[in-house]
């Protein structure tokens, strides 16, 4: 009795491991699901050039909405639908979880406040935040929005 006991522990342990490795988020796999979908790409911000006028942008963007801090992009890669550019999923990449975790919660903040006519939703992972208004990337992202 107690082999079997230790048998189907040992085998409920593994199952969690097996289903706790589906659910992890991959980035570049939401995409290319995303792009199975249909949506296409949109405005990328990839080469060092790029990501330091996104950096500049987004540091403008995060001092008008009041906050006091600022962020390094390291990547910054939207997805549009039906081309688009109101209805998109955007994955922006930080230096640091930190800058990430500042910069999603404050967004959350500012679009309780109402300032969010195209009702966006935002999740993060590690140093990722994702933005979108896309019910199809939402299903497709295993993230919490928020």
């Amino acid at each position: 009795m107690k082999k079997i006991v230790s048998l189907v522990a040992v085998l409920t342990v593994f199952a969690m491991l097996l289903v706790g490795c589906d659910t992890k988020f991959d980035m570049d796999k939401s995409i290319e699901k995303l792009k199975g979908k249909g949506l296409t790409e949109g405005v990328c911000y990839i080469t060092e050039e790029e990501c330091e006028r996104a950096t500049s942008l987004t540091n403008s963007e995060i001092a008008f909405m009041g906050g006091k801090f600022t962020v390094e992009i390291v990547k910054d890669y939207s997805l549009i639908e039906n081309g688009d550019y109101s209805k998109s999923c955007t994955f922006i990449t930080f230096a640091t979880e930190e800058q990430a975790t500042n910069f999603a919660e404050l967004n959350i903040e500012y679009f309780a406040k109402g300032e969010n006519s195209n009702n966006w939703k935002i999740a993060r992972d590690g140093c990722v935040v994702v933005m979108t208004n896309l019910d199809v990337a939402m299903d497709v992202i295993n993230l919490e929005f928020k």
